[in-house]
């Protein structure tokens, strides 16, 4: 700014000199100064177009970056939640079938001596309870009470498989999702341990709030959920 400064006052005073040169400054300042003014202008539009691919290519890295985590994201969306549907549907109803009030048991006093050994051998009890069992007088109520814990431990086991899972991976599963299979899970769990204590302390009446809020809302809640996960693997706008 001082050269261009001088520069005017030197034109200045060459135009009040008067005469033919101040017209020929004039013209020389002129073509100058359109010359400068171009240079100039040129230099400020590289500098934008600078500055601005420098913005496109920041913006360009944020948005992949952005669209890499959401795929990555989404993909290990689908790699989870059909996992967590199967531990919590394996769940549901082993634990629904375990607290149903229908329960059938072999009669295993009424089998013969062949049929009877065979049946303890193969059953579900531990190596020392079969052996009590063979002992028992009575055979059938001490497999029934029995293979009630054995059944007990095994809901319990899948009812947490599925319960640790999902606190594990449920920040890969979108938030309604999420919340609907810990409801389910919360009332097949509580259902469980209603069960659990009416066998373990003997309670009578049996108490069977718990119970009868599983069988009524379970099975629609449960296929509720499923239409659900399946929309959301497969969803209808993907043509396929």
């Amino acid at each position: 700014m001082e050269a261009i400064d001088s520069i005017f006052k030197f034109v200045g005073g060459v135009v009040v000199a008067g005469g033919g040169l101040s017209l020929l400054v004039y013209q020389i300042f002129k073509k100058f100064s359109v010359k400068w003014l171009d240079s100039k202008f040129d230099q400020r539009l590289q500098e934008l177009k600078h500055e601005q691919q420098k913005d496109l290519e920041q913006m360009k890295y944020k948005i992949s970056a952005l669209l890499d985590r959401s795929v990555k994201l989404h993909q290990r969306e689908f790699d989870v939640l059909p996992e967590a549907w199967s531990k919590i549907n394996d769940a549901y109803w082993y634990v629904r079938s375990f607290v149903s009030a229908l329960q059938s048991y072999p009669d295993v006093d009424r089998m013969g001596a062949a049929q009877q050994e065979e049946f303890i051998k193969n059953c579900q009890l531990q190596e020392w309870q079969k052996e009590e069992l063979r002992k028992e007088q009575d055979k059938t109520g001490y497999y029934q009470k029995e293979i009630y814990w054995y059944k007990s431990s095994q809901a319990d086991q899948k009812s947490r498989d599925a319960y640790t899972y999902l606190i594990k991976n449920g920040i890969f599963i979108n938030e309604g999702l999420r919340g609907k299979l810990s409801e389910i899970h919360d009332i097949f769990w509580e259902a469980l341990a209603e069960h659990q204590t009416n066998e373990e302390y003997g309670v009578r009446p049996r108490s069977d709030k718990k119970i009868e809020k599983l069988n009524k809302e379970g099975d629609g809640l449960m296929k509720a959920l499923e239409r659900e996960i399946h929309e959301r693997l497969w969803p209808s706008s993907s043509g396929l």
